[in-house]
């Protein structure tokens, strides 16, 4: 057993007794007087340390079993694992100095141009199984081409024997809300309060999908469904028109997709709904609708650890710069609610920092998601950009 080699466990704490080693260790940021369990587990697992515990050797299996009452805390050593391993540096939440802001956290400017449907003598009959709309009064094809609402004929087709406009639910919901009239497979009039209860039986977000489809389309922007990329929009910025541009089409370039903040996503599908936006070049944003000051956690945000990068080809230390992420640990079948991400990215804004989601799959791989706050103007709700990132 090689005497440098040997961490002393008392107390569930970790030591380093010997001053060669200590010297070594604290040069690349150990805390050699209290090490952490993330720190100790490292050490044991990826650097041949050994722990001993009243003169008795630990063995490696062993060590975590004498953590495994902290939550999460596979999850926490492969994270630090996987950080450390890339040679950047990763502390725990706790060390981080209190009163700081770092000014690392970038904001994205949306713009916005003020929406308004002029014409107003439109009528819809609402076919509730189908969650479509029929509009059946008005220069349908007008509301079309002049607001792109809704979709005549086929998508992106040619073919001119369908003469009807179709109106998807959010849209009829929508208009709805703004005084068109609707009426049900019997002709009766339906108001927008009926239409909601309606739709909400069997889709219970509807009121945050509307919500967030309200907060944008006011704005400018176009809305459609983003069924075929994994989300619930995609998004065309002000300006934009259903057909041919020249020879060419106009392609969305975002997808949005609604997180209710009382709903928990489990982070399987957190990660598969951002790799089809990316797969196909499109920016994808997260929508955390209706948040209130009293539904943030404040500092009692899941963070878990703080983190420097590299600037240039040069990796950021701690004793000569500041750490440029939060970083939030999380397993491949773990679940976020949108609460609980709204409240850590608060807390990221709060101290100038960007968010890191780090996914530990069951392969004990980890993939980065990195948030970026939009400022789309006089928003209501919170939205995100999602990137993957890699370290």
């Amino acid at each position: 057993m090689a005497k440098h080699k040997i961490i002393y466990l008392e107390n569930g704490k970790g030591k380093i007794l010997d001053p060669s080693l200590k010297g070594e260790l604290k040069s690349k940021f150990f805390n050699v007087e209290n090490l952490t369990p993330t720190e100790i587990l490292y050490l044991v697992n990826r650097r041949n340390f050994v722990c001993l515990k009243n003169g008795k050797k630990i063995e490696n299996g062993e060590v975590f079993s004498l953590f495994s009452k902290i939550p999460k805390i596979f999850t926490l050593y492969n994270v630090f694992r996987d950080w450390r391993d890339r040679g950047l540096f990763i502390f725990e939440i706790e060390k981080l100095k209190r009163g700081k802001k770092f000014e690392k956290s970038p904001v994205v400017g949306y713009p916005a141009n003020p929406f308004e449907i002029e014409e107003k003598d439109f009528e819809f009959v609402f076919l509730e199984d189908s969650f479509v709309s029929i509009c059946i009064k008005g220069d349908c094809k007008k509301l079309y081409e002049k607001y792109w609402m809704g979709q005549w004929s086929i998508y992106k087709g040619k073919d001119e024997r369908e003469k009807i406009l179709k109106i998807d639910m959010i849209e009829s919901l929508y208009l709805a809300k703004l005084g068109f009239k609707f009426f049900d497979k019997n002709g009766k009039e339906l108001k927008f309060e009926k239409m909601v209860r309606i739709v909400k039986r069997k889709i219970p977000e509807v009121e945050d999908l509307l919500d967030v489809y309200e907060d944008w389309r006011e704005k400018g922007y176009i809305l459609k469904t983003g069924f075929k990329f994994g989300a619930h929009f995609r998004i065309y910025f002000p300006g934009a028109s259903p057909y041919k541009k020249g020879k060419e089409w106009i392609h969305s370039k975002h997808v949005l997709h609604v997180f209710p903040k009382n709903v928990k996503m489990r982070m399987s599908e957190w990660a598969r709904a951002v790799r089809v936006a990316h797969s196909v070049r499109k920016t994808f944003i997260m929508g955390i609708p209706k948040m209130k000051k009293e539904d943030y956690l404040h500092e009692k945000a899941p963070i878990n650890f703080f983190a420097y990068h590299r600037k240039g080809n040069e990796i950021e230390k701690p004793n000569n710069a500041s750490p440029s992420f939060l970083v939030m640990a999380l397993s491949e079948d773990e679940e976020l609610s949108g609460k609980v991400l709204a409240s850590a990215l608060d807390r990221a804004d709060e101290l100038g920092l960007r968010l890191l989601l780090a996914i530990s799959d069951r392969e004990s791989s980890v993939t980065y998601y990195l948030a970026k706050r939009i400022e789309l103007p006089n928003s209501r709700n919170k939205y995100y950009e999602i990137e993957w990132f890699n370290p």
